[in-house]
């Protein structure tokens, strides 16, 4: 073999397995982890609205604050139902419990187009705790109630000033009450 040669013949084999690597590594990234990742952020949606639209009632806001909500809900069940036809070996990362199995993304996807028909009636709630069971979405339920007598403000995140027993599991609203500065708070 001359030196011309060998050169390529290194070059090539060091160029090629390289090239392989990363178009399989992009393979995966595009064709399984983004849209499990896409999934996993649809359900981060879903607990937004759980907590955004919890206090939607036809009596109390306009019909078009309403319509958003149910606009936005029912673009959640599609993403959420879609999520299982771009997702390849879906019954596979299932099992491996990477992503949401069948039976909780359909019931889920209904759990939130029947919340969007009952944003006009005003009887939301059990699809709201249904959904929230479902897709392991901590409720409003756990967040304690103020008391009434205090005269502290509604918005510090010092649970301890307002002596109230909270669940050693947090929910969400607690935990996006803890993030919030002190600054912003008072």
């Amino acid at each position: 073999m001359t030196g011309v040669v060998q050169t390529v013949f290194t070059t090539l084999s060091t160029i090629v397995p390289a090239t392989l690597i990363y178009v399989i590594g992009q393979i995966l990234t595009r064709f399984i982890l983004e849209p499990i990742q896409d999934q996993a952020r649809t359900v981060g949606r879903i607990a937004f609205c759980l907590l955004a639209y919890a206090d939607l009632h036809p009596d109390m806001h306009k019909t078009d604050r309403l319509e958003e909500a149910s606009r936005a809900l029912r673009e959640l069940a599609a993403q959420l139902r879609a999520s299982r036809r771009v997702i390849p070996a879906y019954p596979f990362f299932s099992l491996l419990r990477f992503v949401i199995s069948r039976r909780v993304l359909l019931e889920s996807s209904a759990a939130l187009i029947h919340w969007s028909n009952a944003v006009f009636h005003g009887d939301s709630q059990p699809h709201r705790d249904r959904l929230a069971k479902l897709l392991n979405i901590p409720g409003l339920d756990l967040v304690a109630p103020p008391h009434p007598n205090s005269d502290i403000d509604d918005l510090t995140d010092d649970d301890r000033s307002l002596n109230l027993t909270l669940p050693t599991d947090r929910s969400i609203c607690s935990l996006l009450a803890s993030d919030t500065p002190k600054s912003l708070a008072a």
